[in-house]
């Protein structure tokens, strides 16, 4: 019996250690792909989805469609961002894990402000703080989801022309990830909310404060080894220094953006650097270079419109399909109320009609009571 025991033992011990190994290799790959988001997001995108086929924890789910969704945005690649984020949605009312839930909601917060769509990142926004609210006031994770939040409250505060009210959210969020460790990804975040800092204090007329939060931003971008984010700082600098009427220096700086950008994909990116050439070479009078690269913004334009309409159409019959569900959930809620309505009128109906008849009897009763009565008398 003792030998069947180590045999048993034993063969458990050989199965344990493929899962082990197994579970190990995942963690691996899912640090490696969140590592390369930025600087290789087709490569995160291959990895997650390959992640994904063998995949059953709800919460690990719904982390790599948010990796793979993120992804794509760092493509600008919408349609099929939103297209990822919408398979976690439904994840909010499972039995996932309250950390979860609270990412989703940032991420579908952060795919509705890059669609423009800010009534609803805010709405989303609401909807998140409400959840990591209920969170620990202990809990890390708590203050890292409420600087999050005001990071993106920022830029649509930013985007709707209220560079102050951005400012003040935006200071905020960067003074706390400063104070994390220094990780590709928090790297990326403080780069991100400076770059939006360099603008906010253009539109402010302050372009010396501009140039130098741009400067911090390209500095945590190339720390963070994201080519995408080192590239749009370097495309926010560049634009500082064109507005200051320095065309050689800020064209060498969209060189170094434009190599950068090759790779990603990102059509807001390269739209934006080689309008800003195009700007640059007619500032300096070269009219070859400057409708070569007018030429490209008009193609990235067309280009972009087509993926914008594809996400807008996509939006569209997500919201058509959750006001069906509405209106549907509304005629069931009424149809109910209905039934309720007409069960009570019935109920009062025989209350009445008994009511009555037991009172016509009793007024029956009384009647030969008095006519018996005055008959005696007689």
């Amino acid at each position: 019996m003792r030998p069947l025991f180590n045999l048993l033992c034993c063969f458990l011990l050989c199965l344990s250690i493929p899962l082990s190994s197994q579970v190990k290799n995942d963690k691996s790959e899912i640090k490696r792909a969140n590592d390369i988001l930025y600087e290789n997001p087709n490569e995160s995108i291959k990895i997650a989805s390959a992640l994904l086929k063998n995949e059953k924890n709800t919460d690990k789910v719904a982390n790599l469609y948010m990796m793979i969704s993120t992804a794509y945005i760092a493509k600008r690649d919408i349609d099929s961002s939103l297209y990822f984020i919408m398979k976690t949605t439904n994840l909010i009312n499972s039995d996932a894990l309250l950390k979860t839930k609270i990412r989703i909601l940032n991420t579908v917060s952060v795919q509705y402000q890059q669609m423009q769509l800010y009534d609803k990142s805010l709405e989303t926004l609401d909807k998140a703080k409400e959840f990591y609210l209920k969170l620990p006031p202990n809990d890390k994770s708590r203050n890292y989801n409420f600087e999050f939040n005001n990071m993106i409250r920022g830029m649509i505060y930013r985007s709707q022309s209220n560079p102050e009210m951005a400012l003040e959210k935006f200071s905020q969020a960067v003074e706390y990830f400063k104070k994390l460790p220094q990780t590709k990804a928090n790297s990326s975040n403080i780069s991100v909310i400076l770059y939006n800092m360099g603008y906010c204090y253009m539109e402010l007329n302050q372009n010396s404060k501009g140039k130098f939060y741009f400067t911090e931003a390209i500095k945590y971008g190339h720390l963070a080894d994201a080519k995408s984010i080192e590239a749009y700082a370097l495309k926010g600098l560049s634009e500082n220094l064109y507005v200051n009427h320095e065309y050689t220096e800020s064209l060498g700086l969209l060189d170094k953006a434009d190599h950068l950008a090759k790779s990603i994909g990102d059509l807001v990116l390269n739209e934006g650097i080689y309008k800003l050439m195009a700007n640059n070479y007619l500032a300096i009078n070269n009219w070859g270079k400057y409708q070569f690269y007018s030429d490209e913004v008009l193609k990235l334009k067309q280009e972009k419109e087509k993926k914008d309409q594809k996400s807008l159409n996509r939006y569209i019959k997500i919201q058509s399909s959750e006001n069906q569900e509405k209106t549907n959930n509304a005629i069931t809620k009424f149809n109910i109320y209905q039934l309720l309505i007409l069960g009570f009128s019935l109920l009062a109906i025989l209350f009445l009609v008994r009511s009555f008849l037991s009172n016509k009897k009793g007024n029956k009763l009384l009647k030969n009571n008095i006519e018996q009565l005055i008959n005696s008398d007689q």
